[in-house]
């Protein structure tokens, strides 16, 4: 346990998840966290609507810099080093941050930049491990500490834990359980690495797995893409997919392939003025006596909708 608040201790946190308010929280209040760096604003949506990290919010509303970048090169990084060579900070914190960071960066902090993985690293480093986890059915998943080096997620480990999977979790209640248990557990980390309580493990690289895209496999990242449903898998492989995909990219198919899928718990036959084309995306769905039940979906063009409000819209039932 952390018996005093450290605030002489200088902190850089990284990060650009809307889930990363717990771990600002937590730095705020037993830290000196002097700076955020986080991703620009995004522009979304057909109205062009700017949107900025919760990170930025964060920051303005507890009086943090923030810094915003668009990536960690040129001018970005420049004026990164330029910031840490004035604030000389003694530890950066990382969790969900959008880009690699570079050897420059790592030395500005002579090598002291703790990572936060939502995985039990060597297992599934890369950028999505929460969803591949639910994906691949495990029954267990983790926090892993470790200090980052120029290599993806190949640092060696300050320390682990382990959480057990609800058969039921998506990928975003998921997260938000692991990045508030991460913040808790987060200074006791930080406090033993400075006193010389922890000895840095090293990692069994042939024991590595990494989330690789199934539609692009040069990247870690999931792409929506990927979330496009094979009908041809096991009942439950789709279900894990379902949970996975949420609350992005949301698992889709085409309204023809759901019409010709034998795995639902209720065979459907579309209207013939229904344009089978269209995609539709399934949020959410449960497994009984072997089918699928889904449960909330969205036809491409229109809002979201329960099953049997779907069902009464575009379909006939085969009974």
């Amino acid at each position: 346990m952390i018996n005093k608040k450290d605030k002489t201790t200088k902190i850089v946190f990284f990060g650009t998840s809307d889930r990363s308010l717990p771990i600002l929280n937590s730095l705020k209040d037993n830290f000196n966290l002097i700076l955020c760096v986080t991703k620009s604003d995004t522009v979304v949506g057909r109205k062009k609507i700017t949107r900025e990290t919760e990170v930025k919010k964060w920051g303005a509303e507890n009086n943090i810099e923030v810094i915003t970048v668009d990536s960690l090169k040129g001018q970005d990084l420049e004026h990164l080093l330029e910031t840490f060579a004035k604030h000389k900070p003694d530890i950066g914190v990382v969790a969900d941050f959008s880009f690699m960071i570079p050897k420059s960066v790592i030395d500005a902090f002579n090598g002291n930049i703790i990572n936060i993985h939502f995985s039990l690293l060597p297992k599934y480093r890369g950028a999505s491990p929460v969803q591949h986890a639910i994906m691949n059915g495990d029954e267990f998943t983790g926090v892993t500490y470790y200090l980052l080096n120029e290599k993806m997620d190949e640092g060696d480990i300050l320390s682990q834990f382990e959480y057990k999977i609800d058969s039921e979790i998506t990928s975003g209640e998921l997260y938000s359980i692991l990045f508030k248990l991460s913040a808790e557990k987060l200074p006791q980390t930080i406090n033993n690495f400075l006193k010389g309580n922890i000895t840095p493990v090293k990692q069994d690289h042939s024991k590595a797995t990494y989330t690789i895209s199934k539609t692009d496999p040069k990247h870690t990242f999931i792409r929506k893409e990927d979330a496009l449903i094979d009908w041809s898998e096991s009942v439950e492989k789709i279900h894990r997919e379902i949970r996975a995909y949420n609350p992005w990219p949301i698992a889709w198919t085409y309204l023809e392939d759901l019409e010709k899928t034998d795995l639902l718990s209720e065979k459907i036959i579309l209207k013939s003025s229904i344009n089978k084309k269209l995609k539709v995306k399934i949020y959410s769905s449960n497994i009984k006596d072997g089918k699928l039940n889904i449960n909330q979906l969205q036809v491409e063009g229109k809002n979201k909708t329960d099953w049997v409000s779907f069902v009464n819209g575009y379909c006939e039932i085969e009974r």
